[in-house]
């Protein structure tokens, strides 16, 4: 059978190690890997330069359309589109071939949408704008809404719903959530029901108890920082106790309830900790950490001599210290710790509030597509903190097979979608994030070196972008429902 396209002489990372050779596909779909002589003919070629072939990355948490108006208020669902159409592409250039994301909760002029299936409509014209894959995740704050949820799951819209517990009070209203927080019965009985239904599910968690938060904040955000270190005074006026606190608690009710767990962020030497005691004994709980995390520290000199950067690095749960920066990095070595995520936002300054006051600016770290799949290779591989094999599970195949996306997705074999990326791991350069698609003003990686890049992304066998360009006519992203073989 003739191939609709041949990745020929590459170093084709696959489950099994790395092939030397190339890899076909017919309508988007991987037909064979091999060397290059028992490649089928093919309509295209493309020749992968003796560089890696790796799956394409996958974006398991982000967060689009939360740009904010001057007077604070949302922006709505059309900053929602444009930033599907603008992130895509930065996505495709930094090689993320899949992106799981919120449902914008607000419409036209930024007013409230409720109801899971209203906020699911008012978001799937937007996969018109993408140039990468995609995938939803939904928060969830009522019964109806836990409902509605997994009605949609039947039709393989949906199989992650988020629980968002760092959030009470007015804080919880601006974003829709329950004012009165996630009570413990609501999440027994939501727990509950996603349990009951057949399919990968699972329930994605922010871990911040805002009680003791709200406790302890007030006195230490009255303090005056060192330098312009305000990412510290951030980082002891939400302690890492709250972020364990709430793994425990969702813990122990997805063990009664039968209900799989995803954490989103890890941030904390304690939550990792306590994670590897909840997998020794076997409960069911994936644990992701974020790319942010992972790369920056509150004793980073920058912290102290750059106050933009402070605006830039808020975000919940806070950058931590440089023990706790270890500790992850020792969670991902131990196989704890297996997804990466960015948690990317999309902002303009006022929402920073760059030049302003740091307690005004909104939570978020920007733009982190650009550069998730660089600086993890980067400050990883090249480090030696991990190999290869564990960058591609930890990128790629552990997200999907979380996600309810394995085998159609993370993995370089038969039968799977050809999202790969062409990746020179010899390639020095440095970042610039007014060269990006990104439309977020700003970065906390600006003027950092790298090793390795992403070459050329290609998206069900369509290259999308190319030597940091997007090269493809048009939009040609795709809804990923959850695969019926999914393990």
């Amino acid at each position: 059978m003739k191939a609709d396209i041949v990745i020929k002489n590459g170093l084709i990372c696959t489950n099994n190690g790395i092939v030397k050779g190339a890899i076909a596909a017919k309508d988007g779909i991987i037909t064979a890997i091999g060397s290059d002589n028992e490649m089928p003919e093919s309509e295209k070629t493309y020749d992968a330069k003796g560089l890696l072939v790796m799956p394409g990355v996958i974006e398991p948490h982000c967060h689009l359309g939360l740009d904010k108006n001057p007077d604070g208020s949302v922006k709505g669902v059309e900053r929602y589109y444009e930033d599907v159409k603008s992130e895509s592409q930065a996505a495709a250039v930094g090689g993320v071939t899949v992106i799981n994301t919120t449902v914008e909760g607000n419409g036209p002029n930024g007013v409230k949408v409720t109801g899971v299936k209203n906020k699911i409509n008012n978001a799937k014209g937007a996969i018109e704008n993408a140039y990468v894959d995609m995938r939803y995740y939904l928060g969830v704050g009522n019964d109806g809404e836990v409902d509605e949820f997994n009605e949609l799951r039947k039709e393989g819209f949906l199989s992650t719903a988020k629980f968002f517990l760092g959030y009470k009070g007015a804080s919880a209203k601006i974003f829709g959530h329950p004012e009165e927080g996630y009570t413990n019965d609501f999440i027994y009985r939501a727990f509950t029901k996603l349990a009951s239904q057949p399919g990968p599910v699972k329930a994605m968690i922010h871990c911040e108890d805002p009680d003791i938060m709200k406790e302890v904040s007030a006195p230490i955000e009255k303090e005056e920082p060192i330098g312009c270190n305000y990412i510290d005074i951030f980082n002891r006026s939400h302690p890492g106790v709250c972020e364990v606190m709430d793994l425990c608690k969702v813990a122990y009710i997805g063990r009664l309830t039968g209900c799989p767990v995803y954490i989103v962020h890890i941030s904390a030497k304690e939550t990792v900790e306590q994670l590897e005691y909840f997998l020794s004994k076997g409960f069911d709980i994936t644990g992701e950490t974020c790319l942010h995390y992972l790369m920056f520290s509150t004793e980073d000199k920058k912290a102290y001599t750059d106050i933009d950067w402070n605006h830039q690095a808020k975000v919940n749960p806070p950058i931590r210290t440089m023990s706790d920066k270890d500790m992850l990095w020792e969670g991902i070595r131990k196989g704890i710790i297996t997804c990466i995520g960015t948690d990317t936002t999309n902002y303009s300054y006022h929402t920073n509030a760059i030049g302003g006051d740091f307690w005004k600016a909104q939570p978020g770290c920007g733009d982190g597509m650009s550069v998730l799949m660089t600086a993890m290779y980067s400050e990883g591989v090249n480090k030696g903190k991990i190999s290869i094999n564990e960058f591609v599970k930890l990128m790629s195949e552990n997200p999907a097979r979380a996600l309810g996306m394995y085998p159609q997705k993370g993995a370089l074999k038969v039968g799977a979608d050809l999202d790969a990326v062409i990746f020179d791991p010899h390639k020095k350069w440095t970042f610039d994030s007014t060269k990006t698609y990104s439309t977020h003003e700003g970065s906390l990686y600006d003027g950092m070196e790298f090793t390795g890049k992403p070459m050329a992304t290609f998206v069900r066998g369509n290259l999308v972008a190319e030597n940091g360009k997007i090269v493809a006519e048009k939009p040609l992203g795709e809804f990923v429902k959850v695969s019926s073989a999914a393990v």
